[in-house]
């Protein structure tokens, strides 16, 4: 990073698990897309890219994602022998993971957005986003995380400058290996027992939109509106409308003001 140094070596002193293999890179297009390529050509579970900066970086939706120096850019490959995983369960899975590690590390206080936004004082400092494939009869899943560690010289842009905010103080040294090192040891705990949905009581805790009103759009358009009632097992959000139906969403934007 421009003001403080990820190395592989530095982040697996710190690694309690052994199914990691980092590697670093300086810049690429988008994390996702690297190992989505490496995945189709075999590479193996537990394959760990990370970039102190992206060219091409993606939320949910194509959104461009701000990837300028002075975050963490990351992508998890998992292999998981269920087809059928539950995508949303496993992007609620690795908040928590990502939550619980930013804690353990910085010593803040983190709010869960649903489906995949980390939040410190109600601003975004991390959004996660995983992809799927298959590889003949093997299928694939990428994990996705941004995290948004220190500010980078040129500060947020315009569109994202109210909402954003950062990990670490710019003052201060940033412990960006034990942080990555905390996310990806807390990822692969979550991934291996997610059918026990052990996180779950940790994601409803952490989560800002039980209560609120929230809004429900499609490409970007508000299409309804309602009050977010519960997240369910499944980690699916139920909302009640203005005309007092109760809908479950799986996935899909959500709006709330906090």
């Amino acid at each position: 990073m421009s003001r403080a140094l990820i190395t592989a070596e530095g982040i697996a002193s710190y690694l309690k698990t052994d199914k990691a293999y980092i590697s670093i890179f300086e810049s690429v297009d988008s994390t996702n897309t690297l190992l989505k390529e490496m995945a189709l050509n075999g590479e193996t579970e537990g394959r760990v890219i990370i970039a102190l900066s992206q060219t091409e970086g993606r939320g949910r939706y194509d959104r461009k994602f701000q990837s300028d120096k002075g975050g963490i850019y990351m992508s998890i490959l998992l292999r998981p022998k269920d087809l059928n995983i539950d995508s949303t369960l496993l992007t609620a899975a690795a908040a928590v993971a990502v939550s619980d590690a930013i804690e353990a590390v910085s010593g803040k206080s983190t709010q869960i957005k649903w489906v995949n936004d980390i939040l410190i004082n109600n601003k975004k400092v991390c959004g996660i986003l995983c992809e799927g494939g298959f590889m003949g009869c093997d299928s694939f899943i990428v994990v996705g995380i941004g995290i948004n560690a220190q500010k980078s010289e040129n500060g947020f842009n315009d569109e994202i400058k109210d909402i954003a905010g950062t990990v670490f103080d710019d003052n201060c040294p940033a412990p960006c290996e034990r942080l990555c090192a905390a996310v990806i040891d807390n990822l692969f705990y979550q991934y291996q027992s997610l059918e026990k949905c052990e996180f779950l009581n940790t994601y409803r805790k952490k989560n800002v939109i039980l209560g609120k009103k929230v809004y429900i759009l499609k490409q970007g358009k508000i299409i309804n509106e309602g009050t977010a009632l519960e997240i369910d097992n499944r980690c699916h959000l139920k909302v009640r409308l203005e005309n007092g139906e109760i809908t479950t969403l799986s996935s899909g934007e959500v709006s709330v003001k906090l």
